[in-house]
């Protein structure tokens, strides 16, 4: 009797690629709903646009940190806007799941061309940044060739900008401290 361990089944949790791509994709399709159900349930009515943009970013880039997968956040957007379309977390922005989707996209691409610039933490927390603000450029689009109003241009349309910027910011940071706090516990 072979008494030997076999190098395939201890290097890998998942020793067939198909398994461990797809539960991967299943990862991150449940980090983008639970992400955006966390923004539905912790609706704290303090009317500052992009609040929740320091959990929903955090979750999105700690997800994206721990996937070896180029385009992971576009996969977690598309969790969040199959569970808006559904219809069942209260939202009533008609728009927000494809805005959802596209965030997920911007994002993939700026950490893309951020991370080809420089690894510093700031930096990339810049493109967290870039891509929350994402938001109100979308929502400032979609009421432009729309009759739909977005109430997070109530206090002027700078402050939305402004806001989304800062808490992407945050969130980046966050998520990235996640992800270098989990790469030290290796």
């Amino acid at each position: 009797m072979n008494s030997t361990v076999l190098q395939k089944s201890i290097s890998k949790v998942f020793p067939n690629k198909a398994v461990a791509m797809a539960i991967e994709i299943l990862f991150l399709l449940l980090i983008g709903a639970l992400a955006v159900t966390l923004h539905a349930k912790l609706r704290i009515p303090m009317h500052i646009p992009g609040r929740q943009g320091v959990l929903f970013i955090a979750l999105l880039i700690s997800a994206r940190g721990m996937s070896r997968f180029p385009y992971a956040t576009i996969i977690s957007g598309m969790g969040a806007s199959a569970l808006l379309l559904t219809g069942a977390l209260g939202f009533h922005d008609p728009f927000l799941p494809m805005i959802y989707l596209m965030l997920g996209a911007v994002m993939d691409v700026m950490f893309t061309l951020m991370s080809k610039l420089s690894s510093n933490i700031f930096i990339i927390s810049f493109a967290g940044a870039v891509s929350w603000m994402f938001i109100p450029f979308a929502r400032l689009i979609f009421s432009g060739f729309t009759t739909f109003e977005s109430q997070s241009f109530a206090q002027g349309i700078y402050l939305p900008f402004l806001t989304h910027f800062l808490f992407g910011y945050l969130g980046a940071l966050a998520g990235l401290g996640l992800v270098k706090l989990l790469d030290k516990q290796k």
